[in-house]
Parts: C-alpha cells; sequence; structure tokens
C-alpha cells in the first residue's frame, strides 16, 4: 500500500517566538505545496511557535499571536488543499497546565479535527509537564475518502526507554491499528543527535508495519539555542520501506505522491552529518540573534583550527575574526600554525601579543598579596583570561559574538579557565569529545570547502601535542589522562551513567584514571554552569539536561565497591 493521496510536509526553521514570520514561513510553504499538487499539507509540532518555546509559553500575547495566525491559516484552505498544522491549546481541565501541545486540521475553511498531544516527555532536555496537559483520546479525520490519524512526536515514542526504564504505559499508536486509518501522520520536534534518523526510521518503519499503512514525519529543522534539528522529514510505506525523504538540515517543501516506488536511503557519514549539523547551529545561532560576525581565538590548536573551519563554512569567511593572542611561553610552530589555519580558510586574522598585560595584572596581584609570590596556577589563568578579555573586548567593538573552541572532553574534567578560553556566545564544540573533533578535521582535510584549494587544517595542527600552553612545554597528558582514555571514560559516566567498576570493565582505562576523571568532572560543575551553551549532538549533553549540583557531595558515587575515596 502506497501514499494515498499526494501530501505535502513543511520542514520548515522556525524562529521561537515569531509567531508572524512562523506564519509567514508556513503560508508560503503551502503555496508552493499547493502549487505541486499537494492534496494535505502537515508541518511540524508547535509549527506557530518554535520549539522549544519555554517560558515564553507564560505569555499571553505570544499565544494571543498564534490564534490569529491560526485563523489566517485556516482561511488558506478555504481554497486550497487541507492543513494540518501544530500549536498550543487552551486546555479543557480546569486543573493542570493551562495548555496543550496540539495539532488541527483545516479542511474546507473549517476546523476537520484537533488533537492533543498525549504523551509529553518530561526528561533530558524536554519539560513539558511545566506547560501543558496531556491529550486523552485518538483523532482521526477525513481527507475524501481518506482516514488519517494524528499523532505528535513523543506519541511514537511510547515504549522508549530513557533512564533504562520505559516511560509511558500509554500507547497512543494502538487505536490506529487494525485498518483503522488510511494514513497516519506524526507532528515533531525531534532533536538531532549523531545516527538519530536511523533510529526514526526503524520506529516509523515498526508503527507502519503494524497498522498496516503508510507513515508520515514532519519534522522541524534549524537550531534553536543549543538544542538543534535535523529536519529529515520521511514518509514510509507499510512495509517501512522509504517513499521519500528530505535531506537533513535543509528546510524545504517535501512532496510525497501515491506511487509503488520506493526509494533507497542514502544517510551521510556520521561526521559529516555531524559537520552540517555544527555549522547550521552556528549559523542560526548568529542569525537569530542578530548578528553577522564572530571572534574566534586561534591558538595553533586542533579545537581552534576546527572551530574556525566550522565557522567559516557556516558564514563566510569574511565574517569569520581569528586573533592568535601568544605569550612568553608561546612556542614558535603555534604562533605559525595559527597564521597558516587562518590563511588557509580564507579568513580575516590579527595577532596580539599579551606578555605585558599579563605582567601588569600579575604585579597588581602580587600588590594586594605582597610577599605570596603568585602561584603557578595564578600566572597561567592569568594569561587565559587576558585572552577572554581581548576577544570579547573587539567583539564589543565590531559588535561580534565570540565561539568558544573549548570541546565535551575538556569541559568534562574542567580543563578551562573560567573568564578565560571559556568565554562567548556558544560552543560549536562543546559536546565533541577530542577524538570527534580530529575526525571534523581529517572530514575537512577529505571533503574541502569549496573556496580553498588546499586542505584547510595544516597535518602539523593534527599531529602536535594538544597543550593549553599556559606553561612552558606544557601539554594536556601532563594534566589530565590522555584522551583515548577521557573520552571513553566521559562516554560512559556521562552518556551512559556507568559506576566506576563498569567504565573500568567497558573500556582500557585503569581504575587510577577512570577515578580522575570522574573526579573532575564532579568538581567542575560550577564552571559548567558559567560557560556557554553547547551545540547538543549527543544523548547526554552539558546543556539543559544535565542537572547535577554544585555545592554537593559525590563521595557515594566515587566510592564503589572496594573503591576507596
Amino acid at each position: 500500500m502506497s501514499l494515498p493521496m499526494e501530501v505535502a510536509i513543511v520542514q520548515h526553521n522556525p524562529v521561537v517566538g515569531d509567531v508572524s514570520g512562523n506564519r509567514t514561513q508556513i503560508i508560503e510553504a503551502y503555496r508552493q505545496a499547493t502549487d505541486a499538487g499537494a492534496s494535505l499539507i502537515i508541518t511540524p509540532e508547535l509549527a506557530l511557535l518554535g520549539y522549544p518555546p519555554r517560558d515564553l509559553l507564560h505569555r499571553q500575547r505570544i499565544r494571543d499571536a498564534e490564534q490569529t495566525a491560526l485563523d489566517t491559516l485556516c482561511r488558506l484552505t478555504e481554497q486550497g488543499p487541507p492543513l494540518i498544522v501544530g500549536h498550543t491549546a487552551s486546555a479543557d481541565q480546569t486543573s493542570g497546565p493551562p495548555l496543550t501541545n496540539s495539532a488541527t486540521a483545516f479542511v474546507d475553511g473549517e476546523i476537520a479535527g484537533e488533537y492533543s498531544k498525549r504523551l509529553l516527555p518530561t526528561y533530558d532536555i524536554f519539560d513539558e509537564h511545566r506547560y501543558f496537559s496531556r491529550g486523552t483520546k485518538p483523532e482521526i479525520i477525513r481527507v475524501d475518502d481518506t482516514a488519517v490519524g494524528i499523532t505528535i512526536c513523543e506519541d511514537a515514542w511510547y515504549d522508549h526507554q530513557v533512564t533504562g526504564q520505559q516511560r509511558h504505559q500509554t500507547d497512543p499508536i494502538a487505536p490506529y491499528a487494525d485498518g483503522a486509518v488510511d494514513l497516519l501522520v506524526n507532528l515533531s520536534a525531534s532533536p538531532y543527535r549523531v545516527n538519530k534518523s536511523s533510529a526514526r526510521y526503524e520506529r516509523f518503519g515498526r508503527h507502519a508495519e503494524r497498522i498496516d499503512a503508510p507513515v508520515v514525519f514532519a519534522n522541524q529543522v534549524g537550531g534553536n539555542d543549543d538544542i538543534l534539528f535535523d529536519g529529515t522529514s520521511f514518509m514510509i510505506d507499510t512495509d517501512g520501506s522509504q517513499i521519500v525523504s528530505a535531506t537533513s538540515g535543509e528546510p524545504r517543501v517535501l512532496i510525497g505522491q501515491p506511487t509503488d516506488n520506493s526509494t533507497p536511503r542514502s544517510d551521510p557519514s556520521e561526521t559529516a552529518q555531524l559537520r552540517r549539523m555544527l555549522e547550521l547551529g552556528i549559523r542560526d545561532y548568529l542569525d537569530k540573534t542578530g548578528f553577522d560576525d564572530v571572534i574566534i581565538g586561534i591558538s595553533g590548536g586542533i579545537d581552534s583550527a576546527v572551530t574556525a573551519a566550522l565557522a567559516a563554512e557556516a558564514i563566510g569567511p569574511a565574517h569569520v575574526h581569528g586573533i592568535t593572542l601568544p605569550s612568553g611561553v608561546t612556542a614558535e610552530n603555534n604562533r605559525t600554525d595559527a597564521e597558516q589555519v587562518a590563511q588557509n580558510l580564507g579568513i580575516q586574522f590579527n595577532e596580539v601579543g599579551i606578555e605585558q598585560l599579563s605582567q601588569s595584572l600579575l604585579n597588581a596581584i602580587n600588590g594586594i598579596t605582597p610577599g605570596n609570590d603568585t602561584r603557578g596556577i595564578t600566572r597561567e589563568n592569568v594569561q587565559a583570561r587576558v585572552r577572554g578579555l581581548l576577544l570579547m573586548g573587539v567583539a564589543n567593538d565590531i559588535d561580534a559574538l565570540v565561539l568558544t573552541p573549548d570541546n565535551k572532553s575538556e569541559a568534562a574534567v574542567g580543563y578551562c579557565t573560567l573568564y578565560g578560553d571559556a568565554v562567548g556566545a556558544i560552543a560549536p564544540l562543546g559536546d565533541c569529545t577530542k577524538r570527534r573533533v580530529y575526525a571534523l578535521a581529517e572530514n575537512f582535510n577529505t571533503d574541502t570547502p569549496t573556496w580553498t584549494d588546499s586542505a584547510p587544517i595544516p597535518r602539523s595542527v593534527i599531529e602536535k601535542a594538544p597543550t593549553a600552553e599556559l606553561t612552558e612545554g606544557q601539554t594536556d597528558a601532563d594534566d589530565i589522562p590522555p584522551y583515548e582514555i577521557t573520552d571513553a571514560v566521559v562516554s560512559q559516566y556521562v552518556g551512559n551513567k556507568h559506576q566506576l567498576t563498569e567504565i573500568v570493565e567497558a573500556t582500557n582505562a585503569t581504575k587510577k584514571q577512570v577515578k580522575t576523571v570522574v573526579e573532575n568532572i564532579t568538581r567542575s560543575e560550577f564552571k559548567r554552569n558559567q560557560t556557554p551553551p553547547a551545540l547538543r549532538v549527543t544523548t547526554k549533553a552539558f546543556d539543559s539536561g544535565w542537572r547535577y549540583p554544585i555545592a554537593a557531595s559525590y563521595a557515594e558515587i566515587l566510592t564503589d565497591g572496594e573503591w576507596v575515596h
């Protein structure tokens, strides 16, 4: 059984809270789909508000604007095809949250059906019980002779296990089985993570086989703060085969026709899709906050080089300002590598020495603590903070945003300086381990940007030992376990929530290394609470879904079996 009619998905990139702008996007897409002959048009979840709207939902003016937009969209269908649109609605009950996460079907200028999301995710980055009351019943509308069932995002993940436990008992798909519908649609704002598209195909394929009807997955695209949405909307047949799919990371109108022809899936490599989505996150963060340019401190190391490459590809080299800030301990090869990265990428470049500024601050500190002979950590942090001060000063002067190049491995163990290298508006690599940063560098050199003839990341940058270079001859391995060990422990502790003994069994790390990394993770909560948001690309990032206390004891976690704290 193929699609019973020609269906269109509006895979749009909303600005959260910009109801009128999002309405305009939907209207333009509706007209494009109408011209293409669509018989039914579907938007993503909360399409008029954008997802996640968070506490904007508490503002009555926002909800009033949404109702006005719904009236406009309803009138479109007087002379055009039916439209199913995601939005908020007032809850019927007198207790509980006042809103529902809903979808309305407009047919011939009238409301043909209304559906409220039945399963509300309240885990990780999701907090829907804070705002919404859950729906209690299915909804089937008729479009000509076709019965169309409606679901919204989490409704299709009812049996999905999070933290090792199934979170929902209700099965919103069940009412649509046994021939109840000819088509099932799911309006989604499903965030991106590496390789998530494969998991979606598998899940929705099972739903299609179960209800013996095609399934339409309409997903939002774009970056909203730290959360990335890949889109990758699709339509699948009753046997789970793909009918049509949208490119990830791009707004578009996806048209599916009632044919028997399926198309094979072709997913990009893990690193290629990651690169595309990180660039989308950078571009949308700037677009949606009203900035054009970025500032990046170029150290000659791998993190700043990859961050600069991502930014140059996302917004164009002319809008990227690289600044290298050598101190008295900076090696000459790092200075020249920083300049080479900028030259390869075609970005703007400047060099400003910081030794004199750093020494002036150290003298001032010594004046307050006489005879104390300023400690090494103070000397190191002053250098990083002078750099942060200069980067922020230039950003203020040219109306730009600073991108911090810090990665997930460093953020995990606190290997960064608050108000120094951690300053910035957003951390593009903040959910990428060090090994993943290297993979991105190799991807840039294999699949080079169109505007450059050479590999953008010099081999000398990729092959040198990573260093914060705050003392002469310093390498990261002097202060933390090797990155292949740190990354593995971070993945197991942060992503999988494994205990210490389990981490030793699952990795090549020693007990001492595991304990060192986990101790550093627990001690660094105060830093992560004050650093820029990281673009989320895994199942567990250091973002709004990571909610560990700062003023707390982690002794019970660090004392595991025979482990002695």
